[in-house]
């Protein structure tokens, strides 16, 4: 019986008429009989903190599929619901004249996992559309090379999945998936996805993971403060740090560092990373963007005293004949100033000569030079120092293969 029954019977019963609008009372009586009902259950919808209430029945020939019914919350097509240590997806959704919603739900299958443009992992419970025992395939020329098999897949449209496009990969059951189709708008709020069986390719994929076209496009955050590791300043200087951040080698535009201070009496800083004496002292400064940190110690004195430091800009990696030009820039008391550089190439060990590079040009008043790597894999060292020699420092760079 539905509620709209009870709702009659029970007015009728005290000799009131449902003709005309009772939503109100309508929707009061739906959530006072929500309590009372065996099917009555609190759950967690997208993750979210709070419960939501709800019924849960079953009302399908399959054990994989019910009906969820929520008064408070209106469900939408693509929530993943969290129910008796399961997840489930809310694949189609009715407005009962916005007195309560109802929604089928379909048990989730897995979760599909993948690299995005800024190398984040991203994860989203997905479901099948159909009974994939079924769905086949045969490669062209009718000769089945590899497996066939093709999945349609039910996932939320949002704005990661967008990002969805043909030929992307996947990892699930075991086997690699490519998409061969994308469906965003039959299904208001779901994506209809299309996969065939695809190889594993061991350079490529994660296995253990369970993430395709992983390595080499994962995220790898370098954070660098080009003040240097120490700066000294005095009790009326400022100070503003300089931070650089790369993905992959690649500078990231206009990222938002967190900084932190080990003593907050001896200095201040802001958002930009300006820096503002309190009292004489030492403190750490920590920076910090994503997962990834580094420090600066600052030293606040009565007066000044100079502290030298230097930085080599470039990239960590060159394929194995390719050529790649450095830059140098120095810092004095953490403030950069114009110096004189000198470039040398080590073996990885630091000291000893290496055959695996060599310095092809170097401008000293520039501040830049270019190593040519040979045809071996390996590591070397460029090495920066300035002109008298008081700031010095090193970049370990691999020679990598060309693909």
């Amino acid at each position: 019986m539905s509620y709209l029954d009870k709702y009659i019977i029970y007015n009728n019963a005290l000799g009131k008429s449902v003709k005309g609008e009772r939503e109100k009372d309508f929707k009061q009586f739906v959530s006072s009989a929500f309590g009372d009902s065996p099917s009555y259950y609190e759950v967690l919808i997208n993750n979210n903190d709070t419960l939501v209430e709800s019924q849960v029945v079953d009302d399908s020939d399959t054990k994989d599929q019910k009906i969820i019914v929520t008064i408070d919350y209106q469900i939408k097509n693509g929530d993943v619901v969290d129910w008796q240590q399961d997840k489930w997806m809310n694949i189609l959704t009715d407005n009962m004249a916005n007195t309560y919603y109802r929604g089928i739900l379909r048990l989730c299958c897995g979760q599909l996992k993948w690299v995005d443009d800024e190398g984040e992992i991203n994860k989203r419970y997905f479901t099948f559309k159909s009974d994939p025992a079924t769905n086949f395939g045969i490669d062209s020329g009718n000769i089945i090379s590899f497996g066939s098999e093709r999945r349609t897949l039910l996932v939320s449209f949002d704005e990661d999945t967008t990002s969805f496009r043909k030929d992307d990969r996947f990892i699930f059951d075991a086997r690699a998936w490519k998409i061969t189709a994308l469906d965003n708008i039959s299904i208001k709020g779901i994506s209809i996805v299309t996969v065939q069986e695809d190889l594993i390719i061991a350079a490529k994929d994660n296995l253990e993971l369970e993430i395709a076209d992983y390595y080499d496009h994962i995220a790898d955050y370098k954070i660098n403060i080009t003040n240097g590791s120490f700066a000294t300043i005095n009790k009326e200087q400022t100070l503003q740090l300089n931070v650089n951040v790369t993905n992959r080698n690649i500078p990231v535009t206009s990222p938002v560092i967190e900084y932190t201070l080990s003593d907050t009496n001896v200095v201040s800083i802001d958002s930009t990373g300006f820096l503002k004496p309190i009292a004489t002292g030492s403190v750490f400064v920590t920076a910090t963007y994503k997962n990834v940190s580094t420090q600066i110690e600052i030293s606040v004195t009565e007066s000044t005293a100079y502290s030298y430091t230097c930085e080599i800009i470039g990239v960590d990696d060159i394929k194995k004949g390719r050529t790649q030009t450095y830059t140098a820039k120095f810092y004095r008391n953490g403030v950069e100033y114009p110096d004189e550089s000198k470039f040398s190439l080590t073996d990885d060990d630091g000291v000893s000569i290496t055959n695996l590079a060599t310095i092809g040009a170097q401008d000293s008043v520039n501040n830049s030079c270019s190593v040519t790597v040979a045809q071996t894999l390996g590591y070397v060292r460029l090495h920066l120092s300035n002109a008298n020699g008081l700031a010095t420092t090193n970049k370990r760079i691999r020679i990598k293969p060309l693909y």
